[in-house]
């Protein structure tokens, strides 16, 4: 089937050197949930009933236990988010998103009956639940008013709905079968089909760029808080600028939102060709489960969603194949606060022999502008970006041995002075700030006086790597070519 493009301005400067964005269409809200995010799906059951949003007429989007529902489909699909709840951040709490609806799971006031319905299309107080673990992996759904919710499967007239409406018993344990909800995954976080194998050797001249676009809420990058096709218009033009002529194979970006990846597909397309941008968020364990929910981007300065944090890969709509994984990450200790579980996200395209894998790992230990000591992988006992470097590579070397001609790398939030962490991403390989595989580990400044971004390739062909600023972020793109 034809992609229908949307033909977008090339890259437009004022005389000062500022990106300009490009004009949102008329009455355009954000995109919906691009269907490319490899975010993982899950189904809800209750009492053995998997529970749907169940749009009537009205447009009502109630949520109830379906009694006929054997194998989820779409109306039984959510995925979980969780977003930064003041004095004890990410990860204390989750949040149910539709995917029939795109919106939110909201607990009603009282005088709704303190229904569950997907009408939110950003996370407040009352789309925030708090998973209490029970016996049987089971969980209780507390809700913002302090109740648990239950489905009504008794002899309430309105058969199976979902209502906030269970005082706290004694001991969670004491919720009865209408208040246990299990979580079940639903699908891969990405094409559940095998990697297929390449149809054609890969061409020997690539250029694959990398760049961290800072595009969440960070004060100090010009896209903090910024629309997403504010977003998608500034950083492809951003881009083109630094490319001029040509046009990239791939570009991995890292810092990116959700509801960017559509737009972003579209203003590539203006002038680098057709193409197609996945994403893949990243993720915090919920506190005292198992269960990842998918970190959410703050909302616009407007109060506009932006869906999930995480990273994106744009490669050619030959692509037919993308998968996410989560990376072995660190774990929450004690009372700290939870740890991002950093994201891969890999892509291959048959038709021309190559793939490509990108990557945010974990951040080192660093101070930030208030003197304070941040990072997650701050503990030199028990570190985990060497573990992520060899998830990667693993990886990597199953796409090379199927045939492909394999282009890895990302914000690895690795410096020169520990690059040694990623010495399993170097063997046999090549990294493009290497003129020759025996050359020094070095390159030129990414981030500050820092290199932190890598992008690495096969040995053999000749290699240039770039640096550039782009002016968004507070990273600068890095670019290699091949020849």
């Amino acid at each position: 089937m034809l992609k229908r493009i949307r033909l977008l301005p090339a890259a437009v400067l004022t005389a000062l050197g500022i990106v300009v964005a490009l004009a949102a269409p008329a009455a355009a809200a954000d995109p919906p949930v691009p269907p490319s995010s490899a975010g993982q799906r899950w189904a809800l059951k209750v009492a053995g009933h998997y529970v749907t949003v169940s749009a009537g007429a009205d447009g009502d989007t109630k949520l109830r236990a379906d009694l006929t529902a054997t194998v989820p489909g779409p109306a039984e699909l959510f995925t979980l988010h969780t977003d930064w709840v003041t004095g004890s951040g990410f990860g204390t709490t989750v949040s149910f998103r539709s995917e029939a609806t795109g919106n939110y799971v909201t607990t009603e006031d009282d005088a709704s009956a303190s229904l569950l319905r997907t009408r939110a299309t950003t996370i407040g107080a009352w789309e925030r639940f708090t998973l209490k673990p029970l016996s049987g992996d089971t969980y209780g759904l507390l809700a913002s008013n302090g109740k648990y919710v239950a489905a009504e499967l008794g002899t309430y007239p309105d058969k199976g709905l979902l209502r906030a409406r269970t005082a706290r018993p004694a001991s969670p344990d004491d919720l009865g079968s209408w208040e246990r909800f299990t979580l079940e995954k639903v699908g891969g976080q990405g094409s559940t089909s095998p990697v297929p194998a390449p149809t054609t050797r890969a061409p020997v001249a690539r250029d694959v760029v990398s760049w961290n676009v800072c595009a969440n809420n960070n004060g100090s990058c010009a896209l903090n808080d910024a629309p997403s096709t504010t977003v998608a218009g500034n950083v492809s033009n951003a881009l083109h600028q630094a490319m001029g002529a040509r046009r990239p194979d791939a570009v991995f970006f890292q810092e990116i939102c959700e509801k960017a990846a559509k737009p972003l597909e579209l203003a590539l397309e203006s002038w680098a060709g057709p193409m197609d941008v996945r994403f893949m968020p990243t993720s915090f364990k919920v506190a005292g489960t198992d269960i990842e929910a998918q970190k959410d981007c703050d909302d616009t300065k407007d109060g506009v969603g932006r869906g999930s944090f995480g990273i994106a890969l744009a490669v050619p709509d030959s692509n037919t194949w993308y998968q996410g994984t989560v990376l072995p990450s660190p774990p929450q200790k004690g009372t700290e606060q939870a740890k991002e579980q950093r994201p891969m996200l890999c892509a291959v395209m048959p038709a021309e022999g190559s793939a490509y894998c990108n990557a945010h790992f974990s951040s080192g230990p660093y101070t930030d502008a208030n003197g304070k000591p941040q990072g997650d992988d701050t503990d030199p006992s028990d570190l985990y970006r060497p573990r992520q470097a060899q998830a990667m590579r693993d990886t990597v070397d199953g796409l090379t041995g199927l045939g492909y001609t394999t282009y890895y790398g990302g914000d690895l939030n690795t410096t020169q002075n520990d690059v040694g962490y990623l010495s399993t991403l170097y063997s046999d390989h090549q990294e493009c700030g290497q003129p020759t595989p025996s050359s020094p580990h070095t390159g030129a400044p990414t981030d500050g006086n820092n290199k932190i971004d890598y992008i690495f390739g096969p040995q053999g062909p000749a290699y240039t790597c770039r640096v550039v600023d782009g002016t968004l972020s507070d990273h600068r793109l890095i670019d290699l070519t091949t020849s």
